[in-house]
């Protein structure tokens, strides 16, 4: 039946997260998959097919996936002709891919569970799952699945055969413990880019970068980093490069390790000069001086007009919405751009329901950027910070004389609502598919909720002159069927790898800037996850 080909047979949620396991017209090979079904027997029970109709109606990514692999199943099969009797022992296997693979659709027998100590309903899908996976092991090994196999001769059966492809925990299990095999399926992803990369480097390689950086003199060119540092991975474009040196004796004597305002000791690979060159913007008073070398890098990125789009990632409190809502709103007054279009990118499917104009329905949406200005206007604003001094330093923000002033609170709030209304605005992310960011920056938040095809679709909304910045977390994701690997963040990470017009900022936990309380959390956090089980 299977001429020796692994079998394997498929569970709905690889289907629906992995379309490309059925070839077809606009899919591509899975790349580096976990097993290789490139010349496997794949057996797809008629229960699946009947989730997946189930699904096709939904305007969910479920949805749209179930509604391609239906499509696809249904070209593959769709001149295939055979007697009921061949379908049932999996005798007409489709071909495809030069012959190498085989594709068959598995109906089960009416009393196939006769010969079963377990009998399912037939509403219980898993159930049936498992039933034709059984019925598949079965055909192989030369046993009748259509219910006259004595019990005992399919008690005693290891069905090792055929392996189940699925990834719900609950159903392996279950099939487990009916001698079935089961095993996960996904791909194989490269580690993330993180956009730096922190290298000790030989004291002589140091002091020429550091002096270039002091005397603005020539850049460290590639040739001259590749022969000091022979054994290091190629330099990526816009790569920065964080340096330091084995003995801190050897540092220059006009550079502190300890003390390093500028970040004198990082540079960025230019590969249009093939040069790992300084950063021009740490001292410009655009944005807040730089707490650690994320915010260096971000900032660089950031101010840089060359760069065409920011990818930002890291955990919350690092700084990537604040300091993308200040380099807006400063740019915004410089003439670079029009305005900023924020873009929330949080999966959510009740905005329609809320009360209010667009803008009210949006408005939690935004908090995170009106929160970034209300905090830039308490450090920036001379007289909203006069009025914060007052209040902690007399228990009142209100000057002599003026107690008809507004509180504090609203006149903060009148302020950020000035600055959103003459420069900010918002847009759901539906509209933002059909938008051309021509003159504009866009900040996309929370990018990580988006799948692979949403993030190519709205990354290629950049218009002239505009600029796009990417930002979320990976390990905070609210969208089904993504994770920490398929989400839009590292998927835009791998497209735009390696292109000048693009630079990539990771924050790391050490880089939260928000209250102690959160930095030692974060470290927590990172240490329960290192400590080994007991």
């Amino acid at each position: 039946m299977s001429e020796d080909r692994p079998i394997y047979v498929i569970d709905t949620n690889i289907l629906i997260d992995y379309v490309d396991v059925i070839p077809g017209e606009g899919g591509r090979p899975p790349h580096e998959p976990t097993i290789d079904l490139s010349e496997a027997h794949i057996v797809i029970p008629t229960v699946v097919v009947r989730e997946l109709s189930k699904f096709k109606g939904e305007k969910s990514e479920r949805g749209e996936a179930s509604r391609t692999v239906l499509w696809r199943l249904r070209n593959l099969f769709e001149d295939d002709i055979h007697s009921m009797d061949e379908v049932y022992n999996l005798e007409a296997p489709i071909k495809v891919s030069n012959g190498k693979q085989l594709f068959s659709i598995m109906p089960l027998h009416k009393d196939f569970p006769k010969c079963l100590p377990f009998r399912p309903s037939s509403t219980d899908m898993d159930g049936q799952i498992i039933l034709t996976a059984l019925a598949t092991s079965m055909n192989e090994k030369g046993l009748d699945t259509d219910g006259t196999e004595a019990l005992e001769t399919v008690a005693k059966t290891l069905f090792d055969n055929v392996v189940l492809l699925t990834n719900d925990n609950g159903l392996a299990i279950r099939a487990r413990v009916r001698a079935l095999s089961t095993s996960r399926y996904g791909y194989k992803y490269p580690a993330p880019y993180t956009g730096r990369r922190e290298v000790e480097v030989p004291a002589e390689l140091f002091a020429d970068f550091f002096n270039s950086v002091k005397k603005n003199g020539p850049k460290v060119s590639l040739e001259r980093f590749e022969e000091l540092m022979p054994d290091e991975p190629p330099l990526v474009a816009n790569e920065f490069i964080v340096m330091s040196v084995a003995d801190p004796s050897e540092y220059p004597k006009d550079f502190d390790p300890h003390h390093n305002p500028f970040f004198d000791h990082v540079g960025r690979y230019d590969a249009d000069q093939k040069a790992i060159v300084r950063l021009r913007y740490t001292k410009d008073i655009g944005l807040p001086n730089p707490e650690n070398v994320g915010q260096a890098i971000y900032k660089e990125a950031l101010l840089d007009q060359n760069i065409a789009a920011v990818i930002c990632t890291g955990p919350a409190g690092s700084g990537k919405t604040f300091m993308a809502t200040i380099f807006g709103y400063n740019a915004c007054k410089d003439g670079w751009f029009i305005g900023v279009t924020a873009v929330p990118c949080e999966n959510r499917s009740n905005i329609g329901a809320l009360p209010g104009d667009l803008d009210e329905k949006m408005d939690p949406d935004v908090q995170p950027l009106k929160n970034a200005l209300r905090n830039y206007l308490l450090c920036e604003d001379s007289e909203l910070k006069k009025g914060l001094e007052n209040l902690y330093k007399f228990g009142s923000d209100k000057d002599k004389g003026k107690d008809a002033r507004r509180p504090l609170k609203l006149r903060i709030k009148d302020k950020v609502d000035c600055i959103w209304d003459n420069w900010f605005s918002v847009v759901p992310i539906e509209s933002a598919r059909g938008r051309d960011f021509a003159h504009e920056l866009a900040i996309y938040d929370e990018f990580q909720d988006q799948n692979a095809a949403q993030a190519d679709t709205l990354i290629k909304r950049l218009g002239m002159k505009g600029k796009i910045i990417l930002t979320g977390d990976v390990n905070q994701i609210h969208a089904p069927y993504l994770d920490r690997d398929n989400n839009g963040l590292n998927y835009a990470s791998r497209l735009l790898l390696d292109n000048e017009h693009v630079a990539q900022v990771c924050f790391t936990e050490d880089e939260i800037v928000r209250h102690p309380l959160v930095q030692e959390v974060a470290k927590r956090q990172k240490a329960e996850k290192t400590r080994p089980h007991q």
